[in-house]
């Protein structure tokens, strides 16, 4: 009997910190009372309550309205219908992508590695593999032109004619940013009375 109290008793003794310790400061059990917390900025994250008033935005509501133009992480803008689908027939809907400096410049960059072989510099389809293969149809007809950005994407995606497919070879973002480039070819070769002026006023702000 001494035997087994003389361990017994410890054992319980320790048994009972434990569960204490476990309780109230492991930080493994949520409690409103824990002094030792490990991460005590992942107990007490200042986050927003669905459904509850926040006065740091002027209407008071935690709940946000998404900006416009804006797209879910796991949203995809446009649907991929497939090779199968001609352009002519796919939803007309305009780049995901805000047009900058940058967008344009890595849309001619991918332009230059990939498409310029067949379209040619300037998008006529004068190519330098031009002869040993098929003519390519120009950019600047009035049929691309009058493609939306989503029906030039899918050319692009799964090709067309004789024209293989380059969404294996060139990424989403990529694709994208070759649209607008076509876009900036179709400006170069045909600018209208508008864009013309709008060019000459930025070459008179630039040389006053």
């Amino acid at each position: 009997m001494k035997c087994f109290l003389k361990w017994a008793v410890p054992s319980v003794v320790v048994l009972m910190g434990f569960i204490f310790w476990y309780r109230y400061s492991s930080s493994w059990v949520q409690w409103s009372h824990q002094p030792l917390q490990y991460l005590p900025n992942m107990h007490r994250t200042e986050s927003l309550k669905p459904q509850r008033g926040y006065d740091f935005f002027e209407n008071f509501s935690a709940a946000r309205i998404p900006p416009a133009g804006s797209v879910a992480r796991e949203q995809n803008p446009t649907v991929y219908v497939g090779a199968s689908v001609r352009a002519e027939d796919v939803a007309k809907t305009s780049a995901p992508l805000a047009v900058s400096r940058e967008l344009l410049l890595r849309g001619q960059f991918v332009y230059n590695n990939n498409c310029i072989v067949c379209h040619g510099r300037d998008g006529n389809g004068n190519g330098s593999i031009v002869g040993a293969f098929p003519n390519p149809p120009s950019l600047n007809s009035e049929k691309i032109r009058g493609f939306a950005d989503s029906q030039i994407f899918h050319i692009i995606t799964n090709g067309q004619n004789t024209m293989g497919a380059y969404g294996p070879q060139i990424r989403e973002s990529d694709r994208w940013a070759v649209v607008k480039f076509v876009r900036v070819l179709h400006l170069a070769s045909a600018p209208s009375d508008e864009d013309l002026r709008a060019f000459e006023a930025v070459l008179k702000g630039a040389n006053p």
